[in-house]
């Protein structure tokens, strides 16, 4: 009896584990490229910015 218990714990460890990869490659695909354009876009803002600055002047 022990046994079939194990086995059934261990199966749905292994299930939890597969739907937890899926989310996380899910994630990556989808956030990623979101996360990096809003980066580019504070990043030239500041560049803009800074250019505006007129040093020494």
């Amino acid at each position: 009896m022990l046994r079939k218990k194990g086995q059934s714990t261990l199966e749905y460890v292994l299930v939890l584990t597969a739907i937890i990869a899926a989310v996380i490659v899910a994630a990556t695909k989808f956030v990623k490229p979101r996360v990096e354009g809003s980066l580019d876009h504070v990043s030239q803002e500041m560049e803009d910015q800074v250019g505006r600055i007129q040093f020494g002047k």
